[in-house]
């Protein structure tokens, strides 16, 4: 988003460092967030040859929900093991 944004209440803005992150993108219903957070950390981080780094996660939403469905990209930054 431009810097000249404004934001109130609890809409807030930060800057996301640079770096490698693993992006994984689902279609969940709003009670299986929980679900697709713990296979990114659960199953895919332990095969993959990186680890957590410090930064912190965040969501990103491409597109608005449909059909009780929303398409959320988990982005977890990573460096190698």
């Amino acid at each position: 988003m431009p810097p000249s944004t404004e934001v109130s209440g609890e809409t807030g803005k930060m800057t996301i460092a640079s770096g490698k992150y693993a992006i994984s993108r689902f279609k969940v219903s709003a009670d299986e967030f929980t679900e697709a957070w713990s296979w990114v950390y659960g199953t895919w981080l332990p095969q993959s040859g990186y680890q957590p780094d410090d930064r912190p996660c965040f969501e990103i939403y491409p597109e608005e929900p449909a059909g009780g469905k929303f398409t959320v990209d988990i982005c977890v930054p990573v460096k190698p093991l």
